[in-house]
């Protein structure tokens, strides 16, 4: 048998095979959102209003951190800390900290709201992920844990659900974007 007839076999043979087989539908795409255009107010980290001091330096990360992160500000309804917790809310923006250093981390926040304010995101996540790959205990998530306190802008955080990255992961509810007059 020649190698034209037997490539003209197996075509046949996948065709037949192929015959019923369906297309996927096109809703089954993943939809990639893009990412909002920075305005130069929010490049200086000093000029934004998400500026974190931070009360730790570089080295001296000495903070137990616990393993599921809750925080809501004073006067938010429980329904919607509840629907927060539960990750029923959206997901407009995310932002992954894996493998930074506390000082890349810092700055990836501040970039990271002056985003979601610039786009009126109110609903976003950010991975720390769970301090596996650290020496002795988890260095990212209990900055965050504390930056997100010391920022205005954010109402409540929550651990997220597993699906989401569990306890490697915060849903952040932003405020509602000042309207510009």
């Amino acid at each position: 048998m020649s190698n034209d007839s037997t490539k003209n076999d197996q075509e046949s043979l996948f065709m037949q095979e192929m015959a019923d087989v369906e297309p996927l539908k096109p809703d089954n795409k993943i939809k990639i959102t893009k990412k909002p255009e920075k305005t130069p107010r929010y490049i200086e980290a000093e000029d934004s209003c998400y500026a974190i001091d931070d009360v730790f330096s570089d080295s001296e990360i000495i903070e137990d951190c616990p393993d599921i992160l809750s925080f809501s500000r004073s006067g938010l309804q429980h329904k919607v800390v509840k629907k927060l917790r539960q990750g029923k809310f959206p997901i407009e923006h995310a932002l992954d900290l894996h493998g930074l250093t506390v000082i890349e981390a810092r700055k990836a926040l501040v970039e990271f709201f002056g985003e979601c304010e610039a786009a009126e995101i109110r609903h976003a996540i950010i991975v720390h992920g769970k301090g596996f790959r650290s020496k002795d205990k988890p260095v990212i998530k209990p900055m965050l844990n504390r930056w997100l306190r010391v920022v205005d802008n954010v109402l409540a955080f929550h651990s997220a659900q597993p699906k989401d990255g569990g306890s490697g992961a915060v849903y952040v509810l932003l405020k509602k974007s000042p309207v510009d007059s």
